[in-house]
């Protein structure tokens, strides 16, 4: 694989990670938000 297929599939690999990435800190900041929260358990990804 070359040219403009292999620089799509890494584009596209980061562009998971990014997403992933995002998804992550949108938990651990809804956990930061809620840890005085009585009965509130934190989340994370799997």
């Amino acid at each position: 694989m070359t040219g403009p297929d292999l620089i799509d599939r890494q584009l596209g690999i980061h562009a998971d990670a990014l997403r992933l990435r995002s998804q992550r800190l949108d938990i651990i900041a809804s956990n930061i938000a809620n840890a005085a929260t009585p009965g509130y358990k934190a989340r994370d990804l799997d």
